[in-house]
């Protein structure tokens, strides 16, 4: 009888973390951004936003190859804390979204 491959809980644990970890740094950039384009610092804006977006993009790849696993067949367990970070990215992505266009409005009025 095959055995199933199975991907180990401290693994995915570590998965976990650094997903929510590379997230919670593009908030970060994020919220960053929003406040210089407030002030009319666009470049420095635009800047942040590049950091968030590869932050988000590192994020992504995390989840992704644990997802892809079990796409190959490999069984993934049942963990909370992963759900909690591909909700986390989720929520970010959706922020980093919503700035970009907060971004574009303050241009906008700046150019008034």
């Amino acid at each position: 009888m095959e055995e199933k491959e199975i991907v180990d809980r401290d693994e995915l644990a570590i998965v976990s973390m650094s997903t929510i970890l590379h997230a919670g740094n593009a908030r970060d950039f994020i919220f960053q951004a929003a406040n210089k384009a407030a002030e009319g610092q666009f470049d420095e804006a635009n800047q942040l936003m590049k950091q968030a977006n590869d932050e988000l993009i590192e994020a992504h790849h995390a989840q992704t190859s644990t997802i892809q696993k079990e796409a190959e067949g490999i069984e993934i367990p049942y963990s909370s804390l992963f759900g909690h970070a591909q909700d986390h990215v989720m929520t970010v992505k959706t922020e980093y979204n919503l700035v970009k266009e907060i971004i574009k409005l303050y241009k906008r009025l700046e150019e008034k």
